[in-house]
């Protein structure tokens, strides 16, 4: 029995057989040779192991495992931060975002998941002003009355006898300064009569059918921006109908600002507004709440860091429920230290994030001596052709040994000298808020509320609150969907209040 016996014996179905033999023949031939070409020495990141071509090797290829290693067929992990500046690029240096990072987000059309350099710069410059510090003067007082109301609230919550999650009641207070921030009033969580705090979590899921689900964030997270996107919409519809009219509501705002500015009209459009609020409460929400609250778990289980840092506090502070500008608190070399280590150990967004050379091959070169063992520096020459993506994680960059020795550690007095100021050049080497072009545009005011709610925090209710069967792992990475994750038994940093 030949071939030709299974071959159908119509000849129309002969010729669709064969029409579709010939297709998959082509598909599998491309994928074939593509994988070829990408294993081959001619593959222009060829020279770059990965990390199969590393495992039980030592000298120049060890480098590779350690500093520099290709991923994937067209992107390279590094993990130095020294070349940080290089990878991410400032000004006119053009670097666009991988596809694949992009892909299937919720907020297509954002800046956060703008490909393009030119287009992401266009989308920014409108956004830049309203973040800077100068802002802030306008502004600051809002946040440092959610800042106090939240301290209330905790505060109240001596009377329920159960634990409370501190992240979600954290997330409540920063979802409300983003929400007043970009469209001139809050959410109203923190304002709430009852103690939404304690439904914040379960809210976060009542949306959970609202829309299809994506893999590239954490469930909290895209289930927050899916239960908050209706009054996210509507909030704009409002501000548009404002401008429309002439009868300006409220004082001003970033959406505000965006549908006055010189932006072509496509970029006001109502579906790509919504995108640009739904990363701004993403990005603004989860990462600076995290980052209290792995400064909350080491303050509470290290009483004698608070107690120095309270001391210094109550020299400059005489009233709590009345404190100094932003400006001011970050000029206290201890707290400066503490929040810039709660940074370091919560990394911010803790997946890679890698840029494409747009227009300029990079080499990447130097020498690197193990910090155990007595070895001679090894030397390399990586050369990284344009066109192709290279990328770090701050989870990994933040251990570096190298400028953060016993790195998984708590120990904020490695960020300042010993005549008690800060030290800058270590401060270059955090990644939390990203780097060049394409950093975190929000830095600024997360920093406010970082230097405002911990202070806060720590004068008014850190004298009464303690953990509640939170231990070193309920604030240690052990996986990320964007921002990082803790192992999936933990329930989260748990405090009570007297």
């Amino acid at each position: 029995m030949t071939v030709s016996d299974y071959l159908p014996y119509n000849t129309s179905e002969s010729l669709t057989f064969k029409i579709a033999l010939f297709l998959i023949s082509v598909i599998t031939g491309y994928h074939v040779i593509l994988a070829m070409w990408n294993i081959s020495p001619l593959h222009p990141l060829s020279r770059i192991p990965g990390l199969a071509d590393t495992r039980g090797k030592s000298g120049k290829c060890m480098i590779y495992m350690v500093l520099v290693v290709r991923i994937n067929p067209n992107e390279v992990h590094c993990a130095d931060s020294f070349f940080a500046a290089e990878i991410y690029g400032v000004g006119a240096r053009k670097r666009n975002k991988p596809q694949h990072q992009v892909s299937g987000s919720m907020m297509e059309h954002s800046i956060f998941a703008t490909i393009d350099h030119d287009l992401h710069r266009l989308r920014r410059r409108p956004l830049a002003k309203f973040f800077s510090q100068a802002q802030f003067a306008k502004v600051e007082s809002l946040i440092q009355s959610l800042v106090q109301r939240l301290c209330d609230k905790l505060l109240k919550e001596s009377e329920c006898p159960n634990p409370l999650d501190i992240t979600a009641a954290y997330s409540c207070f920063t979802s409300d300064v983003v929400a007043d921030y970009r469209f001139g009033e809050p959410f109203g969580f923190v304002a709430q009569e009852v103690h939404i705090f304690r439904f914040f979590p379960a809210l976060k899921h009542i949306a959970l059918a609202a829309s299809r689900l994506s893999s590239y964030v954490s469930s909290d997270m895209e289930l927050l921006i899916k239960q908050l996107r209706i009054d996210i919409l509507n909030k704009i519809k409002n501000i548009q109908t404002s401008r429309n009219t002439g009868n300006l509501l409220g004082r001003a705002n970033l959406f505000g600002s965006l549908l006055d500015s010189k932006l072509p009209d496509y970029e006001k459009s109502l579906v790509r507004l919504t995108d640009e609020a739904a990363a701004f409460l993403g990005g603004g929400t989860e990462t600076v709440s995290w980052t209290v609250s792995v400064i909350t778990y080491h303050l509470l289980s290290k009483p004698d860091i608070l107690e120095q840092l309270t001391q210094e506090l109550k020299t400059t502070i005489n009233i709590a429920e009345d404190l100094p500008r932003w400006t001011a608190l970050q000029k206290l070399p201890f707290l400066s230290a503490v929040i810039q280590e709660g940074l370091r150990l919560s990394y911010g967004i803790s997946a890679r994030t890698s840029r494409v050379l747009a227009e300029e091959d990079h080499r990447y070169q130097g020498s690197w001596t193990p910090s155990h063992g007595t070895r001679n520096p090894v030397y390399f020459d990586v050369l990284i052709p344009r066109g192709y993506a290279i990328g770090m994680s701050s989870a990994i960059s933040h251990h570096d040994e190298r400028n953060w020795p016993e790195s998984h550690s708590f120990l904020p007095q490695r960020w300042m000298s010993k005549n008690l100021e800060r030290k800058k050049d270590l401060e270059s080497h955090i990644l939390s808020f990203s780097k060049g072009s394409r950093a975190c545009i929000g830095r600024n005011l997360a920093t406010c509320e970082l230097y405002l709610l911990v202070t806060a925090l720590i004068l008014r209710v850190f004298p009464r609150m303690h953990l509640f069967e939170t231990e070193q792992q309920d604030i240690e990475y052990d996986h990320d969907m964007i921002i990082p994750l803790t192992h999936s038994d933990s329930k989260g940093v748990r405090v009570l209040i007297d």
